[in-house]
C-alpha cells in the first residue's frame, strides 16, 4: 500500500564479540504503531467503549466531522466524548503528579 508509512529506528551497539560496533535497524509500520499506542491510551485513562471508539479515530487523524460519520453519531455527541476523554486524561495526569509528590 503505497499511503503507509513507516517509521526507521537505528541503534548502535556494542558487542564484547564483534571488533567493531553495529547498527541495530528496525522498521515499524507507523499506522500499526498510532494504534497499539492509542489501544494502551484507552485501557490507561479507563475509557468507555464509545469512548474508545472515537478516541482510536481521532488519535488515526479523523477529523471531528469525520468521526461523526463514521460512527453515525452526531458533531456535538464526538465533541462530548473528546471532552470527557480530555477530562480523563487530566485526571489521569494530576494524580499522577499528586502521587509522585507523596
Amino acid at each position: 500500500d503505497p499511503s503507509t508509512s513507516f517509521r526507521i529506528r537505528a541503534v548502535k551497539l556494542t558487542l564484547d564479540s564483534f571488533e567493531n560496533p553495529c547498527i541495530l535497524v528496525t522498521l515499524e509500520n507507523h499506522d500499526q504503531y498510532a494504534e497499539s499506542f492509542a489501544i494502551a491510551e484507552v485501557n490507561k485513562y479507563d475509557l468507555t467503549p464509545r469512548e474508545a471508539e472515537v478516541w482510536l479515530l481521532r488519535r488515526a487523524d479523523y477529523s471531528y466531522q469525520e468521526i461523526a460519520d463514521e460512527l453515525l453519531i452526531t458533531l456535538n455527541t464526538v465533541k462530548k466524548h473528546l471532552k470527557n476523554i480530555y477530562a480523563k486524561i487530566k485526571f489521569y495526569q494530576f494524580k499522577q503528579e499528586f502521587l509522585e509528590a507523596n
